[in-house]
């Protein structure tokens, strides 16, 4: 199973891409994870993207869709959940001529929405555990106050790309260029929305729910399904 998460920052792609990981052991590439450790290891590529993360704007396609395919590359037998990937249309295609270059395809694409506002007030809220990069929120914070569950570290700090300023400019040009991508998919693949404004397990049941019955909502022409469709 091939699966892209797609949605605006903040729509809680990190947290239901964990959890169809988990349900149905497949690889997560996430190329913001991916950015992030190069950020973490300061290599050339990565103190780029530092800069370019910081003033709001997003990596170039060049740079995200090289990351990319070397990860793909790696898990493709394995069944992928993409997260964080396309961004823009040229992306989109692009990942379209990989995949068929690798010989695989998609099973499913999944929109999450949410509305700015709401972005925001997630997105200022989160935190980020220094050592490894673990992500909390309110609603979903470290198991034990002030520890990691995923290395047990103490430090924990707020992004500079989620400062309300930085998320709005990021928002704005996600919003710009999420219409031609929704298009395109619409056309190329079948496309499930789901509302993200739902707690993080109400999502999750309707993720499941569309990717269990996804085998019987077969249309070549690209149908666009919602949750209330089915």
């Amino acid at each position: 199973m091939n699966i892209v998460l797609f949605g605006p920052p903040g729509a809680g792609k990190g947290t239901q891409g964990r959890l169809l990981q988990e349900r149905y052991r497949l690889a997560l590439i996430s190329t913001g994870d991916l950015l992030r450790e190069e950020i973490k290891e300061k290599t050339p590529l990565g103190i780029e993207v530092k800069e370019t993360i910081e003033s709001g704007r997003f990596p170039s396609d060049e740079i995200v869709l090289k990351i990319f395919e070397e990860c793909l590359r790696k898990v493709k037998d394995q069944g992928v959940i993409l997260d964080g990937v396309p961004r823009t249309l040229n992306q989109a295609r692009k990942i379209d001529e990989i995949f068929e270059q690798i010989g695989i395809e998609f099973d499913a694409i999944i929109q999450l929405t949410v509305d700015d506002e709401e972005l925001i007030k997630r997105l200022s809220s989160r935190r980020v555990c220094k050592t490894c990069g673990a992500t909390y929120t309110p609603e979903i914070p470290p198991k034990k106050e002030g520890v990691c569950d995923k290395c047990s570290g103490h430090a924990f700090m707020h992004r500079p790309d989620d400062e309300p300023e930085t998320i709005r400019r990021r928002l704005q040009i996600y919003n710009e260029q999420t219409k031609p991508i929704i298009e395109y998919y619409s056309k190329a693949h079948p496309l499930m929305v789901v509302d993200g404004m739902q707690s993080v397990e109400a999502v999750s049941a309707q993720i499941e729910s569309l990717l269990g019955k996804s085998q019987v909502l077969t249309d070549k022409s690209g149908c666009l399904y919602s949750a209330q469709d089915i």
